[in-house]
């Protein structure tokens, strides 16, 4: 016993030896990172860079902007050259938030960490980030698409550089439309319809419905399958308020909500033009019916013109077939919407070189960076002037959907809003299931939102 309790002794010792040796070449790799020196004899600058997803252009453009502002420092007689350390992190966002708090205790976390707006509350919150309110007077960010700035806005201070948006639009059959009688100038002018409050959400369930009944389509709108932001964006549209920014809580604004659970009650158990399985469904086989043309209308995000291609559609036939439009408001007169989910670059409160980091993220926002990941990952621009380079101009597809972002919405940024996104979830599956009301459901939500969130939940 004694001598099993010793060896224990022995392995905890060299467990916690280990720790602090590992901790302190952490330590050392991050404060000797400006200690080199190059073959010109210049004082090397290393900035760690930490992106997410397989998009490469955030990447790239990050290292040619490096290279720009090496020029720019030599031009200043500068005796410093900056060299990036970059990774691109391909796993869950819930390891990748992990990731970034043990690097951040250990002192080896990114410079620059990518991530999405709704993190900066809890980065905030935990000192993990440094506020960024000099980005909004930058020239470089001076023609940023103003409601943008909502999305990295928090206590009352600027806490992300934006690096891309994109837009959630509706997605419509041109060719079911025809076939159901619609003539060409009808199809078209749809968008224009659904801006000017023409065509509203119980129009769209009419025409889906009369789609359906008429044999052309085996269902008339979808909607993503599992847990995520274009569901929230069906409740703003319902006037539901998500968040009280003064007070940094959560709102449960029941009549909004109610409304919305209504809504999904109706496309499932009424009038029968979503499937009730929906959220048990996969993204490919949902992907697949607008594919093959069997829905009409779809919730989607414009990324997914890159899915539908993933999965054997041609981009001419895509363009051929397809129409995009706003969410259509919920009454006649009323304002479309859409939902953007924008990507940001925030910097570590214990980065050594916080002026260098500035003065990077300033020149990756320049309009040719912005059109060139716009183009190749088929999301929009943060700036007007990255929307006017020609490259941009010429994506047929890009190029008709950018107006979108003067209607665009955010999910909140609070730190706790995945508690919020859970029950509301439960809450449309039991309606669409028919196994509640929406007045039982949303008696459950508001349970579970109490429990779950207390004193972080306003209820209304």
């Amino acid at each position: 016993m004694m001598m099993r309790m010793f060896k224990k002794g022995i392995v905890f010792i060299v467990s916690i030896l280990f720790v602090l040796l590992t901790a302190c070449n952490n330590n050392q790799a991050k404060t000797s990172s400006s200690d080199e020196s190059n073959e010109n004899g210049k004082e090397v600058v290393t900035i760690k860079v930490q992106t997410f997803g397989s998009e490469k252009t955030r990447l790239e453009n990050l290292e040619d902007s490096a290279k720009k502002l090496n020029q720019e420092l030599e031009a200043e007689g500068k005796n410093i050259e900056v060299k990036l350390e970059t990774n691109a992190f391909d796993g869950s966002w819930e390891e990748y938030r992990k990731q970034f708090i043990l690097a951040y205790k250990s002192k080896n976390e990114p410079d620059i960490y990518l991530t999405g707006h709704e993190d900066i509350a809890w980065l905030a919150k935990g000192n993990y980030i440094l506020h960024l309110d000099e980005l909004k007077d930058s020239e470089a960010y001076s023609d940023v698409y103003p409601t943008l700035w909502e999305s990295v806005t928090w206590d009352g201070h600027i806490w992300g550089a934006l690096q891309d948006t994109e837009a959630r639009p509706i997605f419509y059959r041109k060719d079911v439309l025809k076939k159901l009688g619609w003539t060409d100038e009808e199809i078209e002018s749809l968008p224009e319809k659904v801006k000017n409050g023409e065509f509203t959400v119980e129009d769209m369930t009419r025409v889906a419905k009369e789609a359906k009944d008429a044999g052309l389509v085996e269902w008339g709108i979808l909607h993503r399958p599992v847990n995520g932001s274009e569901l929230h964006m069906i409740a703003k549209n319902f006037g539901a308020e998500l968040y009280d920014e003064k007070v940094d809580k959560l709102v449960f604004n029941k009549e909004a909500i109610l409304e919305t659970l209504r809504y999904f009650e109706s496309l499932t158990q009424k009038e029968g033009v979503t499937p009730e399985s929906i959220t048990s469904m996969e993204w490919k086989n949902v992907h697949q019916m607008m594919i093959d043309g069997k829905a009409l209308f779809w919730y989607g995000g414009i990324w997914n013109v890159f899915n539908y291609m993933e999965q054997g559609a041609e981009f001419d036939d895509i363009m051929k077939n397809f129409g995009f439009m706003l969410v259509p408001a919920t009454e006649k007169g009323g304002k479309p919407m859409t939902l953007s989910h924008p990507f940001v670059h925030t910097v570590s409160s214990q980065t050594e070189h916080p002026e260098l980091v500035i003065r990077l993220l300033e020149l990756v926002a320049a309009p040719e960076y912005q059109a060139k990941h716009s183009v190749e990952t088929f999301h929009l621009p943060i700036n007007k002037s990255g929307a006017d380079v020609e490259e941009f101009k010429n994506d047929e597809f890009l190029s008709t959907v950018t107006y979108m972002l003067d209607y665009t919405t955010f999910l909140p940024n609070h730190a706790d809003f995945n508690k919020y996104a859970d029950a509301y979830f439960k809450a449309i599956q039991s309606v669409e299931l028919g196994k509640k009301t929406p007045e039982e459901a949303l008696a459950d939500m508001e349970v579970q939102l109490q429990n779950d969130l207390g004193d972080e939940i306003i209820v209304k």
